[in-house]
């Protein structure tokens, strides 16, 4: 990552008032290691479960609405910001204006990062908080300090701003709201001006019930749609792990190095179906995937959960009894029960 940009602005409002204050940074912050710590922190937490996915209805902007996208369009251009203060601080501005309406949230510090990733040009612009911490002098003394609250992020958007100049069709905003109330998370969505979001974790939901239903559409044996399913995890953990969406069309060719060009015509035909309508990109949420290659279920008494690769193997299920046989047990769990026995 190479960062080309970065300042905070402070918007100071207390909960339960409308009155917001901007104390804006005349200019860009320095882009020393401080800065380059907090980047990384934030592109951390960023990346972690809970990411909403869309584009702005009107991406050249419109004089009602979110005039987010008309300051881009307004001040980036040949992949670079003009004046990057005046572009933060007029964002900033507008950020108020969806903020004092809202008498239930505080304000925050606004951390605004434009930076560059395999040729490929970002923005950042995230609610950050301060936090009350304990110091300690050069004498060993200890003190009340400030800080920037890093255990979690508030709000937090990242815009592909190449894909987003280039009019590209997929979802080229990313933002999460942490575990903002639904108040804070409708005003910042007003804020962006997004077009019909979309959360990564019903989307990656979506595709497992997908891949499942192309398995039962071809009439593949356990063992082949087990195979097919892990082809189809590891593709999208490896764009889940690189932070980058997942295309339909680069899993299908996935899909046809690995299998048959049918197979993968096939799956991108049921994908665009009545049934499923996927998104030509999605981001994939890692946890969401876990159905794919494992199966499991719980009860009060009893929760049971294995790789699917070991149905038919290790584990056997009777459709006619609707019963599991369950061989090579975990050797801790062998003990336990070869104890109670014993009793």
């Amino acid at each position: 990552m190479s960062i080309s940009n970065l300042i905070v602005h402070e918007i100071q409002k207390h909960e339960g008032e409308r009155k917001a204050i901007l104390i804006a940074r005349p200019n860009e912050n320095p882009i020393d290691g401080q800065a380059l710590a907090l980047s990384e922190q934030v592109t951390n937490l960023f990346n972690r479960s809970g990411m909403n996915t869309g584009r702005f209805s009107n991406p050249q902007g419109s004089e009602e609405g979110s005039q987010l996208p008309a300051l881009l369009y307004k001040h980036f251009k040949d992949n670079s910001f003009h004046d990057f203060a005046v572009f933060s601080k007029d964002c900033a501005a507008e950020f108020v204006k969806f903020i004092e309406p809202v008498e239930e949230v505080e304000g925050g510090l606004l951390w605004f990062n434009h930076y560059e990733l395999h040729d490929t040009h970002f923005l950042y612009v995230v609610l950050l908080k301060r936090k009350q911490g304990i110091g300690l002098g050069a004498d060993l003394s200890l003190s009340q300090v400030e800080q920037i609250e890093m255990e979690k992020l508030h709000m937090a958007l990242r815009i592909n701003l190449t894909a987003w100049q280039a009019e590209d069709e997929g979802r080229y905003i990313a933002f999460r709201f942490g575990r903002a109330p639904k108040v804070e998370s409708d005003y910042f969505t007003q804020f962006i001006g997004c077009d019909e979001p979309k959360v990564a974790s019903k989307e990656t939901r979506k595709l497992v019930d997908l891949t499942s239903a192309f398995c039962q559409s071809e009439g593949m044996p356990a063992k082949q749609a087990n195979e097919f399913k892990k082809v189809v995890s590891e593709h999208c953990k490896g764009k889940a792990e690189e932070r980058e969406p997942l295309a339909m069309q680069s899993l299908a060719t996935e899909v046809e190095s690995r299998f048959s060009v049918e197979q993968a015509n096939k799956f991108l035909e049921i994908a665009e179906s009545e049934n499923f309508k996927m998104e030509k990109e999605i981001f994939v949420e890692k946890a969401a995937l876990k159905k794919l290659t494992r199966l499991s279920g719980s009860s009060k008494a009893l929760t049971l959960s294995f790789d699917s690769d070991l149905l038919g193997d290790s584990v056997v299920f009777d459709a006619d009894s609707g019963s599991l046989t369950i061989k090579e047990l975990p050797r801790s769990l062998l003990k336990q029960l070869q104890a109670s026995s014993n009793d």
